[in-house]
């Protein structure tokens, strides 16, 4: 006999806001397995020869590879989706408020301009129309009704991809960024989903 799934939107515990306060060992393992991912293929590609970063730029794009690795991963979890998706608790603070505004978390995520301008060389076409699509895409999410969100989200995750293979060169090194953070933020972190316990 299935099992009815059992959605819960309380959560309780440590502030959490990588995984979710309140998430389970499995989501936890599962988001920080996920950060390892996309920085071990950009370290293949130094190794290769493929790019010539200094030691900080490579500190940088190791980081940004872990964010958007894990936090793609992370967003999809339903003890993220719990999180982000009620407001926040007094004990969160101002940070929680920040946060858990998905205009001010999505704004947050300068990523294009960090790559386009450091690792670009100073690429300010890459930067400002990379930047301005994602910000537009964020808008465009969150004006759109409940139940069209989700394919809206697909569409715009669609175009980037193509945008990023057709119109927009990537910055060596980065060709994964783009399309990785539109499904990390435009779908991953701006639909609502229902968080299931089971």
């Amino acid at each position: 006999m299935n099992q009815q799934p059992r959605i819960d939107w309380h959560y309780e515990g440590k502030t959490d806001y990588s995984a979710g306060t309140g998430a389970t060992p499995a989501e936890r393992r599962l988001s920080l397995l996920a950060a390892l991912i996309v920085p071990i293929f950009v370290t293949a590609g130094l190794w290769r020869g493929e790019v010539l970063w200094t030691t900080a730029q490579t500190v940088v794009a190791l980081l940004l590879a872990a964010d958007i690795s894990g936090g793609l991963v992370a967003n999809a979890l339903n003890s993220c989706k719990r999180f982000y998706h009620t407001p926040p608790k007094p004990h969160e603070g101002l940070t929680g408020r920040l946060l858990k505004h998905p205009v001010w978390f999505g704004v947050l995520h300068v990523h294009p301009i960090v790559v386009g301008l450091w690792h670009g060389q100073g690429n300010w076409i890459y930067a400002a129309c990379w930047y301005a699509f994602y910000l537009i895409s964020l808008a465009v999410v969150l004006r759109t009704p409940l139940y069209l969100k989700r394919p809206v989200s697909m569409l715009l995750i669609l175009l980037a991809f193509l945008v990023n293979s057709y119109i927009l060169d990537p910055v060596t090194g980065f060709e994964w960024l783009m399309p990785l953070l539109f499904i990390k933020i435009i779908y991953g972190h701006l639909v609502r989903e229902e968080p299931y316990r089971n």
